[in-house]
């Protein structure tokens, strides 16, 4: 577990985006996930094994963060955004997670609850990101490094396929036990059918 807080800290202070913020960037990879999000299934028996790879990982992230911070679980949408959150983490200690539509066909509520957690934490408190597409998939590169490769595609789905939904269409999507094709899970803003020319998605 030491080591894999140790990659993910040597990552962020390296990290390089491939898109830049705009129309043409991540805006229009945002946009084209949230089509493929729309248009996958509910659920999908090729999806499931991936989803499944997440879910010791998320235990052990979960007890980690534990020991730094105290975690509540809250019937409600605690913060409207980012800065809320990191004020309440700085003076009183405490991250609120919202337990509001946590089924899920693989994890169970609390388990979803926990990966809630651990996606605010290394995202919006540890790097400062914030509830937007850009901060949103900089969250996903940092998760990228704590987790099994045989996850990442779930990890797409669930951290980049359901932001960019909301960010796109103003509300929390459908929760989906699918996969999303055409993309690179490790290389995002590569999209099949595009070039990147000056951090910018072009139609190939």
């Amino acid at each position: 577990m030491k080591l894999i807080f140790e990659n993910w800290r040597h990552f962020v202070m390296n990290e390089k985006l491939m898109l830049k913020p705009g129309p043409n960037g991540w805006g229009k990879y945002c946009e084209l996930v949230a089509e493929a999000y729309a248009v996958a299934p509910a659920f999908e028996d090729v999806a499931v094994p991936h989803f499944e790879a997440m879910k010791p990982f998320v235990d052990k992230m979960f007890k980690r963060i534990e020991g730094v911070i105290d975690v509540h679980f809250v019937e409600e949408h605690p913060y409207a955004n980012a800065d809320e959150l990191r004020q309440d983490v700085k003076q009183n200690k405490i991250l609120k997670i919202s337990t509001l539509d946590a089924e899920h066909e693989i994890f169970d509520n609390r388990t979803n609850a926990k990966f809630r957690a651990i996606h605010d934490y290394m995202s919006h408190i540890q790097r400062n990101t914030e509830f937007d597409a850009k901060g949103e998939i900089a969250s996903y590169n940092a998760h990228l490094q704590t987790m099994p490769p045989k996850s990442y595609p779930a990890l797409f789905t669930e951290v980049v396929g359901q932001a960019c939904s909301f960010i796109v269409n103003g509300q929390f999507p459908e929760q989906k036990i699918a996969l999303l094709p055409g993309f690179d899970y490790e290389k995002v803003g590569v999209v099949e059918g595009y070039d990147i020319v000056n951090k910018e998605l072009v139609k190939k």
